[in-house]
């Protein structure tokens, strides 16, 4: 593909930018504060990236903030919307409405198996689900914001952290005013099924000014669109889901606070968002359901001593996921595939954090972690042939536990007045992991069974430092340099399953693979000049011993294939135009994730990854834009029009190296808003893009066709 954007972008870029308007960094505020927003001018965007508040545009890392109004603004309503926006990151795979994986600047991780390369965050609380790469499915209703960290952030946020962090920071509750607002939707999908939402969120204060509670509840319901050849059935791949988020906040006295949250979510999707053809929407299984859900409880303790706050953050999350499905594969026959897994985790993070502005700032913490991961994939073949006889079957039932400790620490020291800051930070991290192998295959047809039951043990444990140096000669900009190192903890396969790849690739695979690692190397402007915020970095990494899941056989192993090196560039542009009420914002990406070295055999059977060639999963290209037009009407009443455009660049299956082509897709949204209430029209999908946003497993994973709908929100 030749390096300039195709024709069809530049058309939807011109397109987006004519017919709607979106503004996207006006406004996100500290986790303890209220949302600002300011359509009139610039308004600061706080953040705590670095697990303090800081003003966006003096953090020297490449983050990107986005207020929950500015999505309510843009119809954003899940997490696969703002990866749109940002640029380098793409979707890996989305299995249903609750089991996402991402990556960020080519930095991909499996799609099924495996832990993230993503760290992913409630708030405080790190969801982590050892062995899995899922990201959550979290309703955006009633968010403070999203942030999203670009490149290795392991010393402040450890798990999952080898590529970026996303965190998903939720309102607290107003320990003074009693609030409540409700939200409904309707719309109808482009040959599809109608679909709708309600939200409701409720805040009431008990003590004023000491205690409040702040509830939100969400239901949607996704109409299917994808006919089922092998049942008849039309649209049939239609989902729903319930979010419900509880908050509880005391402030006793000036200086703690004690919060206590409860998050759950119920996602059920019949099938999957895997799809056979994908033009028209086919699917030919027999069977099949999509289901997850979690509950997360979590305690939040502040204290301010003085010199410093010592905070607390304690949780526990149960994550379950159910795929099974059913149906025929030519060549082998019909098949039937059952996957549960069920997913416990505690996690406690304690941190002290000093207080004032400097010239040291500095943080230390420590963690704990202990978790486990049940479950596994069994697959009937009935109709396949084994040395002469008809059918086979895998079963699994396997436990991987994981427990770890860290310690971890970042300073900052500011020279010169705050001319130069120098940052040092590192963590030492150690964890211990228990395999419980109890799998088997079947022969039918002759009724023999292979048990294989046995335990594997692994130790992992590293230290990821962190060196940063940013330069300030002016009080609208930065310069700043970091190396950083990320790390992610080795798989553990199914010995059955690894022993089926090795005899199909030819190699000689352990079922327990060593961790992996990346040194990242990065440099970046920030300036802001006459209403134009500029974000500009470059990036080099060196990724050993990768971590890639291959299926070679119908099950999925995670292995360490070989090394990786990956370069680019990030752009972020926000304009506040000279006409008032119109703001402007775009972003892009150009990266190159390239093979370095690959074990033979593996390039001999699965070609696509050999050396030289870009990392399956990941695309060269992305870009989007935005804006956002506001303009008064009378009485109270505002105009407001608003519209993105996200492109990918074509990005290859790891599992077949089938491509999925480039796309893109647009949104609009046209309202009238006052105070208390606003209405508006929308419609995602605008040009009605039916092109594969991946090809897992060699299905195609499509967007949802053109929606139209409207959108009522009332507050109280």
């Amino acid at each position: 593909m030749a390096s300039t954007l195709p024709g069809k972008l530049r058309l939807g870029l011109a397109t987006a930018l004519m017919s709607s308007m979106f503004a996207w960094s006006a406004g996100a505020s500290a986790q303890e504060g209220v949302a600002v927003r300011d359509t009139a001018g610039p308004a600061p965007i706080v953040v705590t990236a670095q697990r303090r508040e800081q003003v966006l545009t003096e953090v020297p890392q490449a983050v990107q903030a986005l207020g929950g109004e500015e999505l309510q603004d843009l119809g954003v309503d899940q997490i696969e919307d703002v990866i749109s926006l940002v640029p380098s990151a793409t979707i890996g795979s989305t299995i249903s409405v609750g089991s996402n994986v991402f990556q960020i600047r080519g930095v991909a991780a499996a799609e099924t198996d495996g832990d993230p390369t993503i760290g992913f965050y409630l708030d405080n609380f790190a969801f982590s689900l050892p062995g899995r790469p899922y990201a959550p499915a979290v309703d955006f209703y009633d968010l403070d914001r999203v942030e999203v960290l670009r490149g290795p952030s392991g010393t402040l946020y450890g798990l999952g952290s080898l590529g970026g962090t996303i965190k998903v920071l939720s309102n607290n509750p107003d320990l003074y005013d009693t609030a409540m607002s409700a939200r409904m939707t309707a719309n109808i999908t482009d040959g599809g099924e109608p679909g709708g939402s309600a939200d409701v969120m409720i805040n009431v204060p008990l003590a004023e000014g000491t205690v409040a509670l702040r509830g939100v509840a969400s239901y949607k319901t996704v109409g299917g669109f994808a006919d089922n050849i092998a049942t008849g059935k039309e649209d049939s791949n239609d989902a729903n889901a319930f979010n419900g988020r509880l908050k509880l906040r005391a402030e006793p006295t000036d200086n703690l606070m004690i919060q206590l949250a409860v998050w759950h979510n119920r996602s059920n999707q019949d099938f999957s968002n895997r799809i056979t053809l994908f033009d028209p929407p086919i699917l030919d299984q027999t069977f099949g359901i999509a289901n997850s859900r979690f509950t997360l409880i979590t305690g939040d303790i502040e204290y301010d001593l003085g010199f410093a706050t010592l905070m607390s953050t304690t949780g526990y999350i149960k994550n379950r996921v159910v795929v099974n499905n059913g149906g025929f594969i030519p060549g082998i026959g019909d098949f039937a595939s059952f996957w549960p897994l069920v997913t416990k985790n505690f996690n406690e993070d304690l941190r002290l954090a000093s207080n004032g502005t400097g010239p040291l700032t500095w943080i230390v913490g420590f963690f704990y972690q202990d978790g486990s991961t049940e479950g596994g994939q069994s697959v009937d073949l009935p109709d396949f042939p084994v040395g002469g006889q008809l059918g086979l079957a895998t079963f699994n039932d396997n436990r991987l536990e994981s427990k770890s400790w860290a310690v971890y620490g970042d300073a900052t020291y500011g020279f010169a007045d705050g001319l130069v800051d120098v940052t040092v930070g590192g963590r030492y991290y150690e964890e211990k992991r228990r395999f419980d192998e109890n799998s088997s295959i079947t022969l039918t047809e002759a009724g023999v069974t292979v048990p294989t039951v046995g335990v594997d043990r692994a130790k992992n444990n590293t230290f990821n430092p962190r060196f940063n140096v940013s330069i300030h000669p002016a009080e609208n900009g930065m310069i700043y340099g970091e190396v950083a190192k990320g790390f992610r903890s080795g798989a553990i396969t199914s010995s059955s399953i690894i022993a089926g790849a090795n005899g199909a690739l030819g190699t000689n695979f352990d079922n327990s693979s060593p961790p992996d690692t990346l040194w990242n190397y990065e440099a970046g402007i920030k300036w802001s000049f006459g209403g134009v915020d500029v974000a500009l970095s470059g990036y080099y990494f060196d990724w050993k011993d990768a971590q890639i899941e291959l299926s070679p056989t119908l099950q999925s192993i995670v292995v360490p294939v070989g090394d990786i090196e990956g370069k680019g560039i990030d752009a972020q542009i926000s304009w506040r135009t000279p006409f008032s009420g119109l703001s402007i914002q775009a972003a892009g990406n150009i990266n190159k994730t390239e093979i370095k070295s690959v074990i033979p055999e593996v390039s001999a059977a699965l070609p696509w990854l050999s050396e030289g060639r870009q990392l399956p999963g990941t695309a060269k290209r992305t870009a989007s834009i935005a804006a956002n037009y506001v303009a008064p009407v009378g009485n109270d009443w505002d105009l407001r029009i608003s519209g993105r455009y996200s492109y990918r660049s074509r990005q290859q299956s790891v599992f077949n190296g089938v491509y999925a082509p480039w796309n893109g897709i647009g949104s609009v949204r046209v309202g009238f808003a006052r105070d208390d209430f606003e209405v508006s029209l929308f419609s995602d999908n605008v040009g009605n893009s039916g092109r594969p946003i991946s090809r897992p497993g060699g299905q195609n994973q499509v967007p949802y066709p053109r929606t139209i709908g409207i959108a009522l929100e009332k507050k109280f």
